[in-house]
């Protein structure tokens, strides 16, 4: 005597991540000075020597979500499993 058995595994599913992150605000530069704190609206910059390379890189970020991420993953499985039963007297 015998018996199979099939099963079928299907799993759909979506991983969602969101990264939090706080305020930040700055600044870096070479030649240049600010008027007063960077995070003030009316702050400006000036150069300090006039005539001389100057750089300035001023980065702003409110709080909130800063990156999302979705992973989706699909998995499917087909198992068998036969079984062979021997009686005897």
């Amino acid at each position: 005597m015998s018996s199979t058995t099939t099963t079928t595994i299907d799993i759909d599913r979506t991983i969602a991540q969101e990264i939090y992150g706080g305020e930040h605000t700055s600044w870096s530069g070479s030649n240049v000075t600010p008027s007063s704190d960077i995070a003030g609206d009316m702050t400006t910059f000036s150069v300090t020597s006039p005539g001389d390379p100057w750089s300035l890189e001023i980065t702003t970020r409110e709080s909130g979500i800063v990156e999302s991420i979705d992973i989706q993953e699909t998995i499917n499985s087909v198992s068998t499993t036969t079984s062979l039963s021997i009686f005897s007297q």
